[in-house]
């Protein structure tokens, strides 16, 4: 039996010591996530998390898999996240002139883009074991806070689920990370983000009155997973965008009940239907504000098939107060929205998500060369994109030799940003820029000479500084 991506990605973090493996029982209900939580905290992440008897399951449970800055680029084949920069920017320069409205169609007409598309794979996953009869409670899945689910006594969430649909015609397909509940054996909850992919299929088959079919991936090759995760531009297809990211394009194998394909090598396939207006209440859930989404109405699944590896590994993550897993996921997405940026707006020159902003939208833009009221012209550009759209607080600062940290960053507000001038208020909404380049200041920046610089590095050895 071949070896799933997911194993082979565990066995790769096993060898250089970044798994630990927990072989005691822990229970699915509070305590992996309790223990994960904690060992997210650590510096730079902690280890990722193998749980091999989790209580009530034969399934094993693995979380934190890309809680670091280092598996992050192993998942994605690099050796710095720069490389995702360079990787993109050299695709995006084969458009000739960028239109944001179009963007996804004008990088799908690209021969080195579409070259990734995914394919049909020669033989089914024969690795794959239909569960008869199908039955979601088998399965380890979590419940990261004591109020999850609280609404209606649903606690366990499928937390990294690759949810794939298409619309009614078959011509878009959409894979996205999208909260599952469980709600028995053979139901869920689906929260589709408005506005996403999976939501217009399901408006479009609401209109038609027919019944939608889904799918969800649990493991497979990570770059599935992130392309998943990352807010594409328009309608660009993730498993195309998977295969660009990997270097390889991705084989496909049919479904056995829905119309759909998945991409070959995951651990779980779960299939089935979402009746066109049927819905559920879903939640509370807890998230990374460190506060609880409230119960909303969510689209019903029910589940024709499931179909698992014999040594079927369930990957999770838990979302909550920074820093967590997801903040680490985060940064690739950083480094593919710099090569977008840079496209459309040259005078920015790095960007950064601080942990604690990150899933508002909110960075900090380094400018090259800022002068006055370029920030104020700059602001409107970013609104106005969709990754930008709902940006709580965007704070730009010139460009200089360090990567840009929050602390830096609010370093310079609080010395070179006036309240008057240099707080940017969008009319409204609750979005903010604030101008810390410091362009309007006559004063000059301290910095060291190269030549104390150079001086420095020669003799560092001599000083005996520990």
């Amino acid at each position: 039996m071949a070896t799933s991506p997911l194993l082979q990605f565990i066995s790769q973090l096993e060898v250089i010591g970044e798994l630990s493996r927990i072989s005691v029982s822990v229970d699915p209900l509070l305590e992996i996530a309790a223990i994960t939580d904690r060992v997210c905290k650590q510096p730079q992440g902690g280890n990722a998390l193998l749980f091999e008897q989790p209580a009530d399951s034969c399934f094993p449970v693995v979380t934190n898999l890309f809680g670091s800055q280092d598996r992050v680029c192993r998942a994605l084949g690099v050796n710095n996240l720069s490389v995702l920069t360079d990787r993109l920017s050299a695709l995006l320069d084969q458009i000739p002139e960028i239109d944001i409205t179009a963007l996804d169609r004008q990088i799908e007409a690209l021969p080195e883009f579409n070259r990734f598309a995914p394919y049909p794979a020669t033989e089914p996953d024969s690795a794959m074991i239909r569960m008869t009869p199908p039955d979601l409670t088998r399965f380890p899945f979590l419940q990261s806070w004591s109020g999850d689910g609280a609404a209606d006594g649903h606690a366990r969430y499928i937390t990294l689920p690759q949810v794939f649909t298409a619309d009614p015609d078959g011509g878009t397909h959409n894979c996205g990370v999208y909260r599952v509940q469980l709600r028995g054996e053979r139901e869920a909850a689906i929260q589709w983000k408005t506005g996403s992919g999976a939501a217009q299929h399901a408006e479009l088959y609401r209109r038609a009155g027919k019944a939608m079919p889904v799918a969800i991936v649990l493991g497979g090759d990570p770059a599935t997973l992130f392309s998943a995760m990352f807010p594409l531009p328009g309608d660009l297809d993730e498993m195309t965008f998977a295969g660009f990211l990997r270097g390889a394009p991705l084989a496909t194998i049919p479904c056995l009940t829905v119309s759909l394909r998945v991409p070959h090598g995951g651990e779980v396939v779960i299939e089935g239907y979402v009746e066109p207006g049927e819905s559920v209440t879903e939640g509370p859930f807890g998230n990374h504000t460190g506060f609880y989404s409230p119960a909303a109405p969510a689209s019903l699944i029910r589940i024709t098939s499931i179909c698992h590896r014999q040594d079927a590994i369930i990957p999770a993550t838990v979302v909550g107060p920074p820093p967590m897993e997801d903040c680490w996921m985060a940064q690739a997405w950083e480094r593919l929205l710099l090569a977008l940026l840079q496209k459309m707006v040259p005078a920015v020159i790095d960007i950064s998500f601080p942990f604690e902003w990150v899933f508002h939208q909110s960075a900090i833009i380094s400018l090259e060369n800022p002068q006055p009221g370029m920030v104020r012209n700059i602001a409107p550009l970013l609104w106005a994109l969709p990754w930008f759209a709902s940006a709580r607080i965007l704070l730009f600062v010139s460009a200089d030799s360090e990567a840009i940290k929050l602390s830096r960053a609010a370093w310079r507000y609080i010395n070179v940003a006036d309240a008057t001038n240099d707080i940017i208020l969008d009319s409204g909404t609750d979005r903010v820029a604030i101008d810390a380049t410091g362009c309007r200041l006559p004063r000059s920046m301290v910095t060291l000479s190269a030549e104390s610089a150079a001086l420095i590095a020669r003799r560092w050895q001599e000083y005996t500084v520990a």
